[in-house]
């Protein structure tokens, strides 16, 4: 009976080793479903609720940090890196789970969107200090940042996936960067910097249209906008539409740097005590 009794005992510990590796494993088992389904392939096919809660929550985000950028930041090297590194963290991810998963890795997957251009020259205008860079990644990068956190053209997953997190963290990255290259260090843009641009981007947008008739995609919404339209332009006058529209984009901002009105609207908001 002892024997019995000592047998159990010096089996037990080995019950207890089982039971804790057991709990690890169904640990390791949901965070593997958590992961899974966090970067899975398969779309539900569901759109972003457009001012929804989750919406205003990041716009009021992206507006506050914005305010403190103009209001309170200095030139400082350390922030500087910070979103240069984050920005390409989020690019290097992205484009990693669309070639992996290979959910559309040619028609969605390749960084030739107005802002992912702007955020990789942002990133490496930060990183290198090239002024050209920095210029594409300021003047595309605050229009362009702006306009997709306000119309939201999230992949069709529903919440919580990556490519929505890379999504609101590439763009709010982009304008608080944007936002402190303009404010902070007040980089401007003369004559031969907007002829520079203007045929940099004119060139862009043809090389672009070219590859969405190639794909079939819809790089820099050269073949039709993110937002329903109740017209069925032209493919070529639509596209030449977009590419006037940008031009002009930038031409407004050359003429709001130039006439002081940035200085004019950062004197307003440090003005503020809040």
């Amino acid at each position: 009976m002892k024997g019995f009794f000592n047998s159990i005992f010096s089996i037990l510990p080995l019950y207890y080793c089982l039971g804790i590796l057991y709990k690890i494993f169904i640990k390791l088992g949901e965070k593997m479903n958590i992961f899974n389904y966090f970067f899975r392939s398969v779309p539900e096919n569901t759109k972003f609720a457009s001012f929804g809660k989750m919406h205003i929550f990041i716009l009021i985000i992206g507006f506050l940090i914005s305010y403190l950028i103009i209001k309170k930041l200095q030139v400082n090297r350390n922030f500087e890196l910070i979103v240069a590194f984050v920005l390409l963290i989020q690019q290097i991810t992205l484009y990693s789970w669309y070639h992996i998963s290979n959910y559309n890795p040619f028609t969605e997957g390749l960084p030739l969107y107005h802002c992912r251009v702007a955020i990789l020259a942002l990133a490496l205008g930060l990183i290198f200090k090239i002024n050209l860079l920095l210029n594409i990644g300021a003047y595309w990068g605050i229009f362009g940042s702006i306009s997709a956190l306000l119309v939201v053209g999230a992949d069709p997953f529903a919440f919580p996936h990556i490519t929505q997190f890379s999504y609101f963290i590439g763009h709010l990255f982009l304008l608080w960067g944007a936002v402190y290259l303009l404010f902070v260090r007040k980089i401007g843009m003369t004559n031969v910097a907007l002829r520079d641009m203007m045929i940099f981007t004119t060139i862009y947008h043809m090389i672009v249209f070219i590859i969405n008739n190639k794909l079939g995609s819809n790089y820099a919404y050269l073949i039709e906008p993110p937002f329903t339209i109740n017209y069925n332009f032209n493919p070529y006058v639509y596209a030449f539409i977009v590419i006037i529209l940008f031009n002009t984009i930038l031409l407004l901002e050359y003429l709001m740097i130039n006439f002081k009105f940035l200085n004019k609207l950062k004197l307003i908001v440090t003005s503020l005590n809040i």
